[in-house]
């Protein structure tokens, strides 16, 4: 059993009772880290930590939660939403796991990819992959990676990609993304639960962003909006399949009826499996990794290997996943699914506070929908 496995099992409501003791040991923690966290937001606040702040506007996208809310989709949204607005934006990320010793790395200077996921993350390589003509950054100061961004690639606007936390640099527009249908996990602080810091400050955000939205679920979220800032509401939608080698595109329907074998490792691997299958595909075998899982080429086999035993026709499989095996020659084919964040209530809220009122003059007052 994994770490992970193991931690989600004790503070899930329905633990065994033998985790108990190490749940107890883990609130008795979970004080101590939120008063910390308390003491560096007030630290920041009352600016006896510095916050500093550049010329151009800074977008910030984030969480309270531990794992995966929808956070780099809804990164490349915003970035394809200014850059068709006229702006040129440029994506500035902490780059988890990844090893480059470099105070800032350029993973894309907007024309090419200059650094691999073991170098700059696999979600920083999927993004500039992703999104042509905009650079993405990685840095553990994201004011310098901005500084770099302005001074060197021309950006005009920094999307702060998992920034929610990063208050040594101010943000012009806050977006703060909630799970619609598992917002803060079972209401604790790390290491007791899922929450990153006190639910309080929710109030650090200008807008939230309710990501898996789903209009049955009514989990008093809203309550918890202290502000009563604008509320959207978003979906991941399935867009294609492409073979990353080739860059060839496969429509979806292609998947109606095909026998599947699928592999992830991503925060919510059971919606990558839902999705598969709402698009008609039987999922054949299965194979869910820990997030940001490093895949050996033992793995990869074994993938294959297993998949083949259970009648699989193809491998499918993620965008942040398939940027650390690009070239990997695969037996069957195999296929990534891309998917688009699509904003199903409060778009024009959203495209509001996206694009700036300077923008709608410069392109003639048009608008656009998400």
């Amino acid at each position: 059993m994994s770490i992970e496995s193991l931690f989600y099992q004790v503070i899930s409501p329905g633990r065994r009772f033998y985790h108990v003791p190490l749940y107890l040991l883990l609130r008795s923690v979970s004080l101590f880290y939120g008063l910390a966290q308390r003491l560096r937001v007030a630290c920041y606040r009352l600016k006896i930590l510095p916050t500093r702040k550049l010329e151009k506007r800074v977008i910030s996208v984030g969480n309270l939660t531990l794992g995966g809310t929808g956070k780099t989709p809804t990164v490349v949204c915003i970035a394809e939403t200014l850059k068709r607005y006229g702006y040129r934006p440029a994506v500035l990320s902490r780059g988890y796991g990844g090893e480059s010793p470099l105070a800032v790395n350029v993973v894309s200077d907007g024309k090419e990819v200059l650094l691999s996921p073991a170098e700059a993350g696999d979600e920083p390589v999927m993004m500039a992959r992703r999104l042509e003509g905009v650079p993405v950054l990685t840095a553990k100061s994201r004011f310098a990676s901005g500084r770099f961004a302005i001074d060197n690639l021309d950006a005009d606007v920094l999307i702060l990609d998992d920034g929610y936390q990063h208050l040594p640099l101010h943000r012009d527009l806050n977006i703060l993304l909630c799970d619609h249908q598992d917002p803060f996990g079972n209401g604790y602080i790390f290491p007791a639960g899922e929450l990153r810091e006190p639910l309080e400050e929710i109030e650090r955000a200008d807008v939230i962003c309710l990501t898996r939205y789903r209009p049955s679920v009514n989990n008093g979220l809203i309550a918890h909006n202290p502000k009563q800032v604008p509320v959207i509401a978003t979906q991941l939608r399935p867009l294609d399949l492409i073979h990353p080698p080739t860059g060839q595109v496969t429509p979806l329907a292609e998947l109606q009826g095909r026998r599947v074998g699928l592999f992830c490792g991503i925060g919510n691997p059971a919606d990558f499996k839902a999705s598969l299958e709402a698009l008609g595909a039987e999922v054949v075998a299965k194979f869910a990794f820990p997030d940001h899982y490093a895949y050996r080429d033992e793995d990869l086999k074994e993938i294959e290997t297993r998949a083949r035993e259970n009648g699989a026709e193809w491998l499918v499989t993620t965008e942040k996943d398939a940027v650390k095996f690009f070239d990997h020659a695969f037996g069957l084919p195999w296929r990534v699914l891309r998917v688009s964040l699509e904003v199903v209530e409060g778009a024009e809220d959203w495209l509001r506070l996206i694009v700036p009122e300077s923008v709608d003059e410069r392109v003639g007052g048009a608008g656009a929908g998400t």
